[in-house]
């Protein structure tokens, strides 16, 4: 049995680094596209009062935690995780050294998969590649694009993306358009697997100045206040 953690009516997926890679793989050889995204702490305060957005998460294949943080909360959250602290304390060591994201690189890198990148503006789609550079040898990006706020380039985004049927397509659009955009246009798609992520996942150095660190602790509190009201909630 999977271990799922219940945040705010969304299921997240609490698997080990190799258990997720497995399921990419399986995802892989199905011919229609498989939904992924790695949530983190901002995007679910974001999100939690919005009944429509958790809607559309609630659709994808996977949802996958993104920071400790969110594994932390298990305790106050309902559908714990099984194997209690031995299991969460590899996950929580797992999201720290980002094991994941790298095996995941490392796989498209080894399979030569054909990868489309997509980003809400030109700086953003800049700084994913320059993240994925040490990467790009084995998988250099098969196509890119950016999708603007008001969603005016969205069909042609679509047929930019299935004139080069990419095998995983790598999102870091903003909330709310990640999730609007592949809910809404998932069944047009030619592609394998999408990935949605935050940016921010991929800019470790950055949580490391003052400023990061400040915007950390602050996310970091109003998550627990927000997991302790729910589980008040489910409580009553």
């Amino acid at each position: 049995m999977e271990n799922k953690i219940d945040i705010f009516e969304i299921d997240i997926d609490a698997l080990t680094a190799k258990d997720t890679l497995k399921r990419i793989v399986q995802f892989m050889e199905s011919e229609t596209v498989s939904t992924v995204e790695i949530v983190t702490l901002e995007l679910l305060v974001q999100g939690q009062d919005d009944p429509k957005w958790r809607e559309k998460m609630q659709k994808l294949d996977l949802v996958l935690p993104g920071e400790k943080e969110i594994l932390e909360a298990s305790e106050k959250a309902s559908g714990l995780l099984e194997g209690a602290a031995e299991h969460k304390g590899h996950l929580i060591k797992e999201l720290e050294k980002r094991v994941f994201l790298k095996m995941f690189f490392k796989y498209l890198q080894r399979t030569r998969k054909k990868v489309f990148l997509l980003a809400g503006q030109e700086e953003d789609l800049l700084l994913l590649q320059e993240k994925l550079r040490p990467y790009a040898r084995g998988f250099l990006p098969a196509g890119q694009a950016v999708l603007p706020e008001d969603g005016g380039r969205k069909d042609s985004v679509i047929n930019e993306i299935n004139g080069v049927e990419p095998d995983c397509i790598i999102s870091v659009l903003p909330y709310p358009e990640q999730e609007n955009f592949i809910t809404e246009s998932k069944a047009l798609l030619n592609a394998r697997v999408w990935i949605g992520c935050s940016l921010s996942l991929l800019q470790e150095e950055n949580k490391k100045k003052p400023a990061g660190k400040l915007k950390k602790f602050f996310l970091k509190r109003a998550f627990i206040h927000l997991v302790d009201q729910q589980k008040n909630r489910q409580e009553e």
